[in-house]
């Protein structure tokens, strides 16, 4: 089975994608290539989690549009609170024994549900967005 990681971009559309990490890094930061990660939600050890990925110049609005429907979703989530501009990729993470840090993985079932429950009720709640993946 393909593992898939969502993204979000600039007009609000949710897709989902089974291309290589290295190719969601990319969609996520298409002019540097080199996104920053961010927890949405936490794994404890064995457990899954949630990871974004922004442009790493997400904060210059010349550069990346304004994301209003992927800063809601994160919100949502219980991510941090941070207006996203530009592309919004998210990912699985999980703690297994001896790791520093989560590895990245793709999303559950689970969590891909959640995350086209929460995307069309933040899409139905944005004047004028309509859901759509």
């Amino acid at each position: 089975m393909a593992e898939l990681y969502a993204f979000f971009d600039p007009n609000g559309h949710l897709m989902f994608s089974d291309e290589a990490q290295a190719r969601m890094c990319e969609a996520a930061d298409p002019h540097h290539k080199s996104p920053l990660a961010f927890s949405i939600h936490r794994s404890s050890w064995g457990g899954d989690g949630l990871q974004g990925h922004v442009g790493k110049s997400s904060c210059f609005v010349a550069t990346y549009p304004p994301n209003p429907i992927a800063t809601r979703v994160v919100t949502a989530l219980g991510g941090p609170t941070q207006y996203i501009f530009g592309n919004l990729t998210i990912c699985g993470t999980r703690w297994s024994a001896g790791d520093k840090q989560p590895s990245l993985r793709g999303l559950s079932k689970a969590q891909q549900d959640l995350l086209m429950d929460v995307h069309a009720v933040v899409c139905e709640e944005t004047v004028g967005a309509s859901p759509q993946g």
